[in-house]
């Protein structure tokens, strides 16, 4: 029996910093968006996320 609770592995690194692409915006761009996987995603942090389905005003 093997104890899968503790990890003895680090967690991954990330690859890239995604800042919001939004000019004068310095948050972090937790959304990133891209029609398909061949286009490079625009990253937008919550406040400026043009496709935003969970802010219905």
């Amino acid at each position: 029996m093997s104890d899968d609770r503790n990890p003895t592995h680090a967690p991954a690194p990330t690859d890239a910093e995604h800042w919001c692409e939004h000019p004068g915006c310095d948050k972090w761009g937790c959304y990133g968006f891209a029609r398909s996987k061949a286009e490079k995603p625009t990253w937008h942090c919550s406040e400026h996320y043009p496709h935003k389905p969970f802010n219905r005003e």
